[in-house]
């Protein structure tokens, strides 16, 4: 059963090649360090996902990489062409059409302003979710796993903190 959801947006990206698309942009230096100590500072608190549905851009690709390769163990990726810069509503209905899935802690890796809403509607306050913010939710009841009453805030992991 799920017990642990977890919102993430991806970190830093690089603005360096004007000829990128936005899609394909990479993480820049501070992201790439980013996403590797909230990967830490998540398995060090307990939260490190199992699972991670993330968007196939090539910063969320490269944040879901840094990730995992800082959480021992094995975890599974699956990139949905959909969460790129998808709006909440977008991510709550291909989240519902993937089903609850069946490991204990699920992380939604993607873009603003969709995850800062994610974010909002789930936790029941607003943030400004700057890049490689990660949310973490726990299981709040039995009830439907995309109702934000099912969950509770019980953590906010902005890499701006795991710095100092």
């Amino acid at each position: 059963m799920l017990t642990h959801l977890l919102l993430m947006r991806h970190a830093k990206s690089s603005w360096s090649d004007p000829d990128q698309t936005d899609h394909e942009r990479p993480l820049n230096e501070r992201g790439q360090r980013a996403a590797t100590a909230v990967g830490a500072a998540l398995h060090a608190r307990g939260y490190a996902p199992q699972t991670i549905w993330s968007s196939d851009a090539t910063r969320t690709r490269q944040t879901a990489m840094r990730l995992i390769r800082a959480i021992p163990g094995a975890q599974a990726v699956h990139y949905l062409p959909e969460f790129y810069h998808a709006s909440a509503e977008e991510v709550m209905r291909v989240t519902a059409n993937q089903g609850e899935p069946e490991c204990e802690r699920l992380m939604l890796l993607g873009h603003n302003p969709g995850w800062g809403a994610l974010h909002s509607r789930f936790a029941g306050r607003t943030h400004a979710f700057p890049t490689g913010a990660c949310s973490v939710l726990a299981r709040a009841g039995d009830g439907d796993w995309l109702e934000p009453d099912s969950w509770r805030a019980v953590d906010l992991i902005l890499p701006r903190e795991l710095d100092a």
